[in-house]
């Protein structure tokens, strides 16, 4: 024990030569709440916590950890809802939030060059300059880095096929501690936002060098490296929208007719809620959310129809063309207003382009807290396993209308993005555990009957890697190969 306290105090001050002494942090209480986030998983404290605000200060602190063989976890966000960022086996904290650059917009070639600490939300500020917009999630959290979103393959609101992934070039510290550039940002070792006019290249070939970075990087828990600059693709501001709702009675009622309207590329975004998901984000007061569920129609086809400079009024105008036809051939009521909340259309208009506007995030204003369950299926799958979830949530007792429902065309429609959400009091230990076992059962139901899940947290890496042969062998043998000394966010595998 001796021994280990002295060598944390060795690092610490070597450390503190990298950073300086008022950002290495110590304190107890502080490394408390770096060891837990709003996942069940068992809290970890680290060792010590690191400020960095450069990428030389992230590479050297990972060049010293390598020399010290102690874990090192990265973390650029101010929430973690999926334990990605606890530290298992204690070590180092590296917290990049408070990397702010954002180095360069292209507005030409529709890219943003930023750092791992900017949120969504300072990025929208900076691009609004420039007439653009990131591309987004729905309502992201305020504090969550812009880079995390992007690494943790968070479902963009658009259903382009071309903006389905957002991710061009990326900066990294390799787990050696070496810096290594993916797709065109390789072609020079200038500071990225200069390699445009150093090496004439545009930074929009995500391609390489050599496997594909872009695909591998993503999903993996940071378990593969630290990204820290990215540049990704952006939109232009509409000139017009026009949010408009098809309510349905049934999941099953929707499948068809959104087919159809993804098919005809009616609209930039398109999504579906269930009315207790739509009750979180329109209700003033958490307390009027069940009300509010009440009077909505149960499942809600959410769709912003854009348009730009050009013709902004004839593409408004035949997109609801098309919309009208769609209605005539599937007998639904196209809506400007969702009953009892009048300005709906408007309120979603507003937010469509922003992350939640105040701390208390939208899918935890019912109760405070919600465990989330999420894959991707075949949109004619999903009143499938809708019915799945119900049926579990039956079995632990767990009323159905409190379930929150989210499903977000990919690709036009070539896959969706399915949530499921179980809101409870975090203050109450056994509604806690009165969820935990809930989304436990319900996730295994939902892997045996087929979900697939692409994004690999906590207890989901035994459900899933139990039922892929070899992969997980293959992942290991990729992380040795980048992480010799296998510091780098032990205890996690990701693909």
């Amino acid at each position: 024990m001796a021994e280990t306290v002295t060598r944390i105090a060795e690092l610490t001050e070597k450390l503190e030569a990298i950073v300086g002494t008022t950002r290495v942090l110590r304190d107890d209480a502080v490394l408390e709440r770096y060891g837990r986030d709003t996942s069940h998983g068992p809290p970890q404290k680290p060792d010590v916590v690191v400020l960095a605000q450069t990428t030389e200060e992230v590479q050297r602190t990972v060049q010293l950890a390598n020399q010290y063989r102690i874990p090192v976890t990265p973390r650029s966000s101010g929430v973690g809802f999926y334990g990605a960022g606890i530290p298992e086996q204690g070590g180092i904290v590296i917290d990049m939030s408070h990397m702010k650059k954002i180095r360069r917009v292209d507005p030409r070639n529709r890219w943003a060059l930023y750092e791992a600490g900017v949120t969504y939300g300072e990025l929208q500020t900076e691009l609004a300059q420039h007439g653009m917009r990131p591309i987004m999630p729905l309502l992201p959290h305020p504090e969550k880095s812009a880079i995390t979103s992007c690494l943790e393959r968070e479902p963009r609101l658009s259903t382009k096929h071309h903006l389905d992934e957002t991710i061009l070039t990326m900066e990294m510290v390799l787990p050696t501690g070496d810096l290594f550039h993916t797709g065109s940002m390789s072609v020079s070792a200038a500071p990225p936002e200069k390699i445009p006019e150093e090496a004439h290249s545009d930074l929009c070939n995500f391609m390489g060098p050599g496997i594909d970075w872009f695909r591998l990087i993503p999903g993996s828990l940071g378990t593969y490296g630290i990204v820290t600059v990215m540049n990704t693709k952006i939109a232009f501001i509409p000139t017009r929208q026009k949010v408009v709702f098809i309510g349905f009675k049934t999941l099953e009622q929707c499948v068809e007719p959104c087919y159809y309207i993804l098919r005809k590329l009616i609209g930039d975004e398109c999504f579906i809620l269930n009315n207790r998901h739509m009750a979180e984000i329109l209700a003033q007061d958490p307390d009027d959310i069940p009300s509010i569920a009440a009077k909505l129609p149960p499942f809600i086809v959410v769709l912003n129809l854009t348009a730009d400079a050009w013709f902004p009024d004839e593409k408004i105008a035949y997109q609801e063309q098309a919309l009208r036809e769609a209605s005539r051939i599937f007998q639904f009521i196209v809506l400007d207003h969702l009953p009892y909340v009048t300005d709906a259309a408007q309120t979603i208009s507003r937010l469509l382009y922003q992350p939640w506007h105040n701390s208390e995030y939208w899918k935890f204003r019912a109760q405070g807290a919600s465990k989330e369950i999420f894959f991707l299926t075949q949109l004619q799958r999903a009143p499938e396993f809708l019915t799945v979830v119900h049926e579990r949530a039956a079995v632990h007792g767990y009323p159905r209308d409190a379930i929150g429902l989210y499903l977000q065309p990919k690709q036009n429609g070539r896959a969706f993005h399915m949530g499921v959400n179980f809101p409870y009091n975090p203050s109450d230990p056994d509604q806690q555990a009165w969820v935990e076992a809930l989304f436990l059962d319900a996730s295994k139901a939902l892997v045996q009957h087929g979900a697939f899940f692409y994004r690999i947290y906590g207890p989901w890496a035994d459900l899933v890697y139990s039922q892929t042969g070899n992969l997980h062998i293959t992942l290991k043998r990729i992380k040795k190969i980048l992480d010799p000394n296998m510091i780098m966010n032990p205890g996690k595998l990701g693909f």
